[in-house]
């Protein structure tokens, strides 16, 4: 028996409880979906940990053992295909308001500094906690403010395959300005950008690269097999922050901090959208200078002038 104990041991580097363990496997099996019992069966066969104790017996002592806890099994019958289903159960995780909102708060902190992959795989996570609690009100709130709700995730997956990297494709766009239209562009990649996901494409309209609100995206009606080398129009701006920006400022995948003091910070940045670039250096105030080139800085100059006569 104590050479027994030892090599499951061994095998498992870990004390368990087998039926224990059996009991638990099975309502994970139940609460992905409902299972025939040969199904359920076979699942505990292809675990080498209690492959040797299974038989239609254990399952169905393992099946009562659940519904003595608190679950709510269906018999199999030709209604339900003879499968076992878990109706209900007790195992609900238990979440005062103080911790939901902690939770909350937890995501939408995580959220700024995650790309949009990793925020999608976040809210996946969520929503499966939540589950747990049966709560409604708190599984509705998840649902209502997660980060990109509004993205259609389908399309999202479509326009990030690399396979349309230089392709030429055709989407289905809904312009602020032109309202629905058709667009030929070639993506390049998508971007988070404050809380919100954007296409970095090159336009053939106005043949030039710029962001399309990927909300405001429709679908794609075609993609060409024909490929095309556009470049992006970049160049570099170099600016120079102080003052109180220096305390809240992230530097973005386009940017280089060349300098830092305890006074200053230089940065270099890779502009490839000056319409953004432009919102972001506006939001350090008067904290900012340009350094380089001049034709950015005169540009600069001649932005706020005209938004000063808005105002006048």
């Amino acid at each position: 028996m104590n050479i027994q104990l030892q090599n499951l041991k061994k095998e498992t580097n870990l004390w368990i409880s087998l039926t224990g363990f059996r009991t638990l496997f099975i309502l994970k099996l139940l609460l992905e979906k409902s299972r025939t019992r040969k199904e359920l069966i076979d699942y505990l066969k292809k675990d080498k940990r209690i492959s040797k104790s299974v038989s239609q017996d254990t399952l169905r002592v393992t099946i009562n053992t659940l519904k003595a806890s608190g679950c709510k099994i269906s018999r199999p019958s030709k209604k339900n295909g003879y499968r076992y289903e878990l109706i209900s159960h007790p195992f609900n995780l238990n979440l005062s308001d103080t911790e939901f909102k902690a939770l909350l708060k937890l995501r939408d902190r995580c959220s700024e500094n995650l790309s949009w992959k990793q925020i999608l795989t976040l809210n996946n996570l969520y929503e499966k906690i939540f589950f747990l609690t049966k709560n409604p009100d708190y599984i509705n709130t998840i649902q209502e403010t997660m980060p990109l709700a509004e993205i259609n995730k389908v399309l999202l997956h479509e326009l990030s395959n690399p396979k349309l990297a230089g392709r030429k494709i055709q989407i289905n766009y809904l312009s602020t300005k032109n309202g629905e239209e058709n667009l030929d562009i070639v993506p390049h990649k998508i971007k988070n950008e404050n809380g919100k996901l954007y296409l970095w494409c090159y336009i053939f309209k106005y043949k030039m690269n710029n962001l399309l609100n990927l909300e405001k995206i429709k679908k794609i009606n075609f993609i060409s097999a024909e490929k095309y080398d556009i470049e992006d129009s970049l160049y570099d701006v170099t600016y120079k922050l102080s003052g109180a920006s220096m305390l809240d400022f992230e530097i973005k995948d386009y940017e280089t901090v060349i300098e830092k003091t305890k006074d200053y910070i230089i940065v270099k940045a890779e502009v490839n959208n000056e319409f953004w670039f432009i919102q972001r250096l506006l939001q350090f105030c008067g904290d900012f200078t340009i350094i380089s080139p001049d034709f950015f800085r005169e540009k600069l100059i001649n932005k706020v002038k005209s938004i000063r006569k808005l105002y006048e």
